[in-house]
């Protein structure tokens, strides 16, 4: 049963730890998930963390470790002795281990393998190597396989040898006689099938499987395509590795998306979580001097058309809406191309049709905003043929940042590049510099064939 934090429990659990009162904090927790005492902790200062993590030593201490920000866990395990993270990380599924000791510094690292035992050390010598953000990076050691010759009572003894070692048993994946993965057989198939028959007979040769090599947004795209619960992994010889479950899964994709939003919006490498000024202004402000040099530039174009402004004034009561229209619609369109390529309903074979789709909107959307500012000029400067140009000017404004806004996360995308890249400070500072281009330029051009 999950535990809403309040700020009198906050308090209350302060009050224990400055106390030093083991019995009150154990009552507390008890009740409590692993995620709500993670929630917990990162509400509370360094010290009294310590204490928490300290208090459920070793398999609570890891299963909390798990899951409270990067940040927050960085601090904690820096600050406890090697001894003590040795013996969380032996409490661990050997994914979960792998994830804790990864983001150690390579000496630490090497000071966890001299102590831990023999079987943790094996199962990261084997997960440490694969990059985080890979298949190989995410799956886990605990599986239970079966060879293709064996019988369904055989498979059934193994399945019972393992109870303890492997949680949350989908699936027997099969494997040849060179570990090679040929197939899976059901928990329901493996009870309703006599004893004596063999596995071959009963498995389903069509196993959905990833490269250890492949990114962990692929895998995340293939369990929700194909509605997975468990994933096997094989290496480049197709031999069984390990098995990435759903509940890794949602993970990525939690991950994934919060990449994903802070790339659109600028902010960069900054965790929730995070509470360093310095390493919080070093993810934002290299976007945000992008988006000053950027707005310096329309600055630039502006000035090159100050004689059409000293004419006629009131056009630079505009610029805020040429550039909120341009922004907008650019953005609009490059969320939804990211999107759509996150969760694989847009790829390289619909690019041509989905840019053509957001410029047919662009379009649209242009002709009637275009048409309202149009008359709010002409009303405004009694001047209906400016009316007409600034309405024009409009439409084409709309119609090149839909373009921008579609085409440039696609455009990345074909080239291997991080789509939600292209959104953020790019592209709204780039639909600046074009819409008030376009808008001067056409209004310049009016009032010289006006004069």
């Amino acid at each position: 049963m999950g535990v809403i934090l309040s700020e009198k429990m906050i308090e209350d659990v302060k009050h224990f730890v400055k106390a030093h009162d083991r019995e009150s904090l154990q009552q507390v927790i008890l009740d409590m998930q692993p995620a709500d005492v993670a929630d917990l902790v990162e509400h509370l200062d360094h010290d009294e963390r310590l204490f928490i993590i300290e208090l459920m030593m070793p398999e609570g201490a890891g299963e909390v470790l798990l899951e409270v920000e990067p940040p927050v866990q960085e601090r904690i395990l820096h600050s406890l002795d090697t001894e003590v993270i040795t013996k969380i990380v032996q409490e661990l599924d050997s994914d979960d281990a792998a994830d804790l000791v990864g983001d150690l510094p390579a000496e630490r690292v090497r000071e966890i393998m001299d102590s831990a035992h023999e079987d943790v050390v094996e199962e990261l010598r084997k997960l440490l190597p694969y990059p985080e953000d890979t298949a190989g990076g995410r799956m886990a050691l605990e599986y239970v396989a079966v060879n293709a010759n064996a019988t369904v009572q055989e498979a059934i003894e193994g399945l019972r040898l393992k109870k303890d070692e492997v949680e949350n048993v989908y699936y027997l994946f099969v494997v040849d006689d060179y570990q090679r993965l040929t197939g899976v057989v059901s928990m329901k198939d493996l009870v309703l099938e006599p004893a004596e028959r063999k596995i071959r007979e009963i498995m389903n040769p069509e196993v959905i499987s990833v490269d250890a090599d492949a990114d962990q947004e692929d895998v995340a795209r293939l369990v929700r395509k194909y509605d997975l619960v468990s994933v096997p992994v094989v290496d480049e010889h197709h031999r069984l590795v390990g098995r990435i479950t759903h509940d890794d899964v949602l993970d990525v994709m939690e991950e994934e998306t919060d990449e994903d939003m802070s790339l659109m919006t600028g902010v960069i490498h900054q965790e929730i979580a995070e509470e360093s000024t310095l390493r919080i202004s070093k993810a934002r402000l290299p976007w945000l001097i992008i988006g000053l040099f950027g707005g310096i530039l329309a600055a630039v174009v502006i000035n090159q058309f100050e004689p059409s402004l000293k004419k006629v004034i009131a056009l630079s009561f505009f610029f805020p809406v040429i550039m909120a229209m341009g922004g907008n619609t650019g953005t609009q369109a490059a969320t939804v191309a990211v999107r759509g390529l996150a969760t694989g309903d847009i790829g390289l074979v619909n690019i041509g049709r989905r840019i053509l789709v957001e410029m047919k909107v662009a379009l649209f959307n242009g002709v009637v905003c275009g048409l309202i500012l149009g008359v709010v000029v002409g009303l405004w400067l009694s001047d209906y043929r400016l009316g007409s140009v600034v309405a024009f000017a409009l439409i084409l404004i709309v119609l090149n940042s839909g373009f921008i806004g579609a085409f440039v996360p696609l455009a990345l995308y074909r080239l291997n590049i991080d789509p939600a890249l292209a959104t953020g400070p790019f592209v709204t500072t780039s639909n600046d510099i074009i819409s008030l281009f376009i808008y001067l330029a056409l209004v310049t051009g009016f009032l010289k064939m006006a004069a």
